[in-house]
């Protein structure tokens, strides 16, 4: 025994000093762990909760998941948004956001006429839509006894008529079109266009069907604009918002720096409406305009406009029509007041006037 302990302790005493200090601070470490151990299981736990108190808990927890058949259950069901209460559109199963805005909307004195109107709803989506439209009945029913009242009575024929190839802007505007409708007639005319078949000024950018069916009566085209015969050179016609670089160097005048710069302010605006615009092009001449002028049209419907209500300020402030004063605006009108409902709107702001709404009007959408 004498031995092994001076062995042990002969072996000890090899080490450094500091290697001895270092187990011996690791051996009292691990009695105090032992020791702590040991001590810990002697120690009962004490319940958090006695008997009784776990008891009146569970009972708790069990009444809560307990059917109420007081409480509100929501559901879908077959609903006119015409003239559905509130007390049932509560019961509707569908965002109370959306119900509020059926309420402020027939309040204001809209109706829906199609079940496709209720998709402008302010937080309407796809998905909310597509669920609650087997439900939707009535405003088509409403619409077509509408239309059949509203159109009854016309059996007479209109005592004037007038063409889009030949009519002025006031012309245009005495038969129903309002001024920006008119001048996008008008432009594309003077760009080179023309009007085959009555259906072809549905193409025009803001004529929608509502306004087709108002002015069809009055429409009558007399003469059909025959292409003059010119030469191969002149026969090349570029359509803005379609064309690539290859095409716009067929022009003549237009080479590929001209051409690139097209290109790159065409994706800026998101789409040429008027020929006109290419004298914003950087270097872009009067005299380089009157030249490519007579071999260019504008297909306006390929027009990319901005969701005005869901853009924000760094997608509205690369188009080269806004700037910063005019961005924090309108953002600041939606912030307050909610979603735009009509460019209109945004004559009471300071920094906008009606010349910059007519500017932007092709390239903004408050849907």
């Amino acid at each position: 025994m004498r031995k092994a302990w001076l062995k042990i302790k002969n072996g000890f005493l090899s080490y450094t000093r500091g290697d001895r200090v270092g187990i011996i601070i690791l051996s009292i470490l691990i009695l105090l762990l032992i020791g702590a151990n040991a001590f810990v299981k002697r120690i009962a736990p004490k319940p958090y909760y006695t008997p009784e108190q776990f008891h009146e808990i569970q009972e708790q927890w069990d009444a809560a998941w307990q059917p109420n058949d007081k409480r509100e259950v929501l559901s879908l069901f077959n609903f006119n948004p015409n003239i559905i209460d509130e007390g049932a559109l509560d019961s509707l199963d569908i965002p109370e956001q959306i119900k509020r805005n059926i309420i402020k909307y027939r309040v204001a004195g809209g109706s829906f006429k199609s079940k496709n109107d209720l998709r402008k709803l302010y937080g309407m989506s796809d998905s909310v839509f597509q669920q609650i439209e087997p439900y939707i009945i009535g405003p088509e029913t409403t619409a077509k006894k509408q239309t059949k009242i509203t159109y009854e009575p016309e059996t007479e024929q209109p005592l004037a008529f007038f063409d889009p190839n030949t009519a002025g802007k006031e012309e245009l505007e005495n038969f129903g079109f309002n001024s920006y409708q008119a001048d996008n007639i008008v432009s594309y005319r003077n760009s080179g266009g023309s009007y085959r078949k009555p259906e072809d000024l549905l193409m025009i950018y803001g004529v929608d069907s509502a306004t087709y069916k108002h002015i069809f009566p009055y429409l009558k085209i007399e003469v059909v604009i025959e292409p003059q015969k010119v030469s191969p050179e002149e026969l090349y016609i570029v359509e803005l918002n379609s064309a690539d670089t290859s095409d716009l160097i067929q022009l003549k005048g237009i080479g590929s720096v001209y051409a690139s710069r097209i290109l790159k302010y065409r994706n800026l605006l998101g789409g040429f409406c008027n020929a006109n615009q290419l004298l914003e092009v950087y270097g872009f001449s009067e005299e380089l305009f009157a030249a490519v002028k007579p071999s260019i049209t504008v297909d306006t419907t390929a027009i990319k406009p901005i969701r005005i209500n869901y853009a924000e300020f760094s997608e509205m402030i690369r188009h080269p029509y806004f700037d910063k004063s005019s961005v924090n605006a309108i953002l600041n009108e939606k912030d307050k007041n909610g979603p735009i409902k009509n460019l209109s709107e945004l004559e009471k702001l300071e920094s906008i006037d009606a010349e910059f709404i007519d500017k932007i009007r092709p390239y903004i959408t408050c849907r």
